[in-house]
Order: structure tokens, then C-alpha cells, then sequence
């Protein structure tokens, strides 16, 4: 119930002799002053209504948890480290990197290799037990320097079918890191299994900056970090 009520306040001046000014009467007096009596209880009602109408304003306190996803800047191969668990198994995703575009199957552009070799710079403290990549030029010449580096040899998965890797991945490096390298469309997916729900679209075909990490304790429950690498 809600009731409008408003109030006009008018000021009226009047300049008048006294001969000019309205002679009342004893009867008109007593008329006035019972108008009078009988508005203000209606008037009392009426204001008393309205108030027990007004309310305080709900207020709302709404908490946004995205995933648990965080975007930061990288800026230092310490920071890699801060994020790696013991007791579940650690991946580190990212996409290829730029690449000279010829063919369905090019390798990586001068600015390709560079990003490369800045991920190889980044992950140098990290100690990543194995590393994955699909069978194309750009992901296994994206993760070589790092596994140079590592003095690891990297292994080839189907970016297809993720599923059935992903359990051979769960059972075998229980407590490892994993470095794993793919696609804009493949990654998403990846991180969708570890979660257990459809959380992440495609990656922009135009961004090769983005790694994630993601602390699996069992396919379905991940937490995921999200960062970027590089300086474009």
C-alpha cells in the first residue's frame, strides 16, 4: 500500500484598509473551527497510513566469484612458482604461440619464436615433470625451449579426444606439474573438463598471451589461475 501525498504551502499577500476587510460572523466562526476539527484526524489518519507504508531500502550485498579465476600480470618466474600445489596435480596451459599463417600446418613467426623463448624464461624455476603437446608445428615448436631447457622430450596428445588423456594425466603425475601446450579451441576445453562444467569459450584468435594454471585434485574440482605472459 503506498500513498502520495503532497503538500502545497502558497503565501498569500494582501494589502487591506479597514473598511475594505470582511466583517465575520459568531455563526460563520464556529462553522470554520468545525471543518477544521473534523479534517485534522483525517489528516492524522492519512500521514499515519503513509508512514507505516515506508520502509527502509533493502540493501544488497552481491558477491561476484568468477570461476575462481584471477587475471593478473606476469612479471616474474618466481610468480609461476607461488601457484604450484603439492597435493593435486598442477597444469600449465597455454596456447601455441604467432605463427606465419601459410599452410594448415605453419611454424612460428619471428615473433612466435620470441614468445617461445619467454615462456622458457618465465618457467625456469618451475619443476615440470612432462610435457604435452598436439602433433603440429606450432604447439611442439612453442614448447621446446622449455623443454630444452627442462631436458625433457615433448609428448604428443589427441586435442580431440581430451577426455581419456586427461584421466591418464590425473592417475600419473598425481602431485607433478605438467606443462601442457594447444589451441584457442582446445585449451578452453581442457579447463572445461578439469572443472567439470562448460565455464570457458574459445580463446580470441588474435591472443597468445594468456596461460593458465590449473590445481586439479580430481576431474570436476580445479581451481584456475589465469595469467598473461609477455609484453604484447
Amino acid at each position: 500500500m503506498e500513498y502520495g501525498i503532497t503538500f502545497y504551502s502558497a503565501s498569500i499577500v494582501c494589502s487591506l484598509s479597514a473598511n475594505s476587510y470582511p466583517k465575520t460572523s459568531l455563526n460563520e466562526i464556529i462553522s470554520m473551527k468545525k471543518a477544521i476539527l473534523f479534517f485534522i484526524p483525517v489528516l492524522i489518519i492519512l500521514v499515519s497510513s503513509f508512514l507505516s507504508c515506508v520502509k527502509e531500502p533493502d540493501i544488497i550485498t552481491k558477491t561476484v566469484i568468477e570461476h575462481d579465476t584471477i587475471v593478473i600480470q606476469l612479471t616474474d618466474t618466481v610468480t609461476v612458482t607461488d601457484f604450484i600445489s603439492d597435493t593435486a596435480t598442477t597444469f600449465i596451459l597455454l596456447r601455441h604461440a604467432e605463427t606465419t599463417g601459410g599452410g594448415i600446418n605453419p611454424s612460428l613467426s619471428t615473433a612466435g619464436q620470441a614468445r617461445a623463448e619467454e615462456l622458457r624464461r618465465i618457467l625456469a624455476n618451475v619443476p615440470i615433470t612432462a610435457i604435452f603437446a598436439s602433433n603440429y608445428n606450432r604447439t611442439l615448436q612453442t614448447a621446446q625451449p622449455t623443454a630444452t631447457d627442462k631436458s625433457l622430450i615433448v609428448k604428443t596428445y589427441d586435442p580431440i579426444d581430451q577426455s581419456p588423456i586427461v584421466d591418464d594425466w590425473l592417475n600419473n603425475y598425481k602431485g607433478k606439474t605438467v606443462l601442457v601446450l594447444g589451441h584457442s579451441n582446445t585449451i578452453p576445453d581442457l579447463l572445461n573438463l578439469f572443472l567439470g562444467g562448460t565455464v570457458y569459450a574459445n580463446l580470441p584468435d588474435s591472443e597468445y598471451n594468456n596461460l593458465y594454471i590449473a590445481t586439479v585434485s580430481e576431474k570436476g574440482s580445479a581451481k584456475i589461475l589465469h595469467l598473461k605472459y609477455g609484453n604484447y
